[in-house]
């Protein structure tokens, strides 16, 4: 069994990791974010411009924060507007979402989860088995993380009703 990481250490981890993103590594993130929300939202996914970032402050009105561990280890944040939140949970509950209530949340914890559960899942099959923390969701755009201040590559995921922005910070261990 892996041994269960706290975001402290999953970005103390990704601090020190190259600069140069391995897409091993990066890959298996982004091919599970287009495929899920293909299959649960029905949507076409197109990759925006990859960018790096090195700031401890979220981007985005929502951010779910998952720590990783294992073969490898860092920090993915997934993050999107509010209104590109409200899409998704509309999405995936089935029914138009007005606000971002509990029920709604909840729904982008779980997009959250199932990406990184695939992506999990492939990052074992590359050789790199890997523990994932549940996912933390941070409500408010630039919301400030003590521990995140690592670069982290950028990838944004475009959808007909907004962008759904991956960050991805982890190293190989």
């Amino acid at each position: 069994m892996l041994a269960k990481i706290s975001v402290a250490e999953a970005a103390k981890h990704a601090a020190e990791a190259p600069d140069q993103a391995r897409i091993e590594l990066v890959g298996p993130f982004v091919e599970a974010a287009a495929r899920v929300i293909s299959q649960e939202c029905g949507e076409a996914v197109t990759r925006g411009q990859l960018h790096r970032v090195r700031s401890p402050q979220t981007n985005n009105d929502i951010s779910a924060l998952i720590a990783i561990t294992g073969g490898v280890a860092g920090l993915v944040i997934y993050s999107l507007s509010g209104e590109t939140a409200l899409g998704f949970a509309s999405r995936m509950i089935g029914e138009p979402v007005t606000e971002l209530d509990a029920l709604a949340q909840s729904a982008i914890a779980e997009l959250a989860n199932m990406i990184t559960g695939q992506a999990g899942i492939a990052l074992e099959r590359n050789g790199f088995p890997s523990d994932m923390s549940p996912p933390v969701l941070l409500i408010g755009k630039g919301t400030s993380i003590a521990t995140l201040n690592l670069t982290r590559l950028v990838v944004p995921l475009v959808v007909s009703f907004g962008q759904f922005t991956i960050d991805i910070a982890i190293k190989e261990v």
